[in-house]
C-alpha cells in the first residue's frame, strides 16, 4: 500500500472532487448555475468571453483538480495531526471553509473573470464544496482504515 502522504492526499483530493463536480454540472444543466467550477477556475487564465471555449474548460479542469489534490493533502495532514476520529465532519468544516475563502474573498476581489452575480449560484457553491470535504476526509479516514488493518497482519 501507498504509504505516502502527498499520494494519498492527492488522489483523495481527485477522487472527493469527482462528486463535487457532478453536482454542480448538474446545478449548471438545470441552469441554476451560469458557471461551473471549470468554468470559474478557467476564469483565473482566460478572459470572460473566453469560458465557454473547450480549451478554457480544459485549463479549468487541470486548476480545479490541481487545487482538489492540494488540498487533499492538506486534509490528510490535519487528520493525521488532529485524528480520524470524525472525519467527514471535518472535511464538511474544511469544504465550508474552503467555499469562505474561495467564495467569499476571491470572489470579492474579482480574481476570476466567472462573475456569479445573483444570491442562488453562491448558495449552491456551498454544497458541492461540503460534499467535496466529506468525501475527500471519508476516503482518507477509509485508506488509513486499510493501512492499519495491513500492519496487523
Amino acid at each position: 500500500m501507498i504509504k505516502d502522504t502527498i499520494i494519498v492526499g492527492a488522489i483523495a483530493g481527485i477522487l472527493g472532487n469527482i462528486p463535487k463536480t457532478i453536482l454542480a454540472w448538474l446545478f449548471y444543466i438545470l441552469g441554476y448555475l451560469r458557471y461551473t467550477f471549470l468554468h470559474i477556475a478557467a476564469g483565473y487564465f482566460v478572459p470572460a468571453e473566453f469560458l465557454d471555449n473547450h480549451v478554457s474548460l480544459i485549463t479549468g479542469f487541470l486548476a480545479d483538480y490541481t487545487m482538489a489534490a492540494f488540498f487533499g493533502f492538506i486534509m490528510y495532514l490535519m487528520l493525521q495531526k488532529f485524528g480520524t476520529d470524525y472525519a467527514v465532519l471535518k472535511g464538511i468544516g474544511f469544504g465550508a471553509f474552503l467555499y469562505m475563502i474561495f467564495y467569499g474573498a476571491f470572489m470579492a476581489l474579482d480574481i476570476t473573470r466567472a462573475s456569479l452575480l445573483t444570491p442562488l449560484p453562491n448558495l449552491l457553491l456551498f454544497f458541492p464544496h461540503i460534499i467535496y470535504g466529506g468525501s475527500t476526509c471519508w476516503i482518507i479516514n477509509r485508506y488509513s482504515l486499510l493501512l492499519a488493518k495491513s500492519k496487523l497482519k
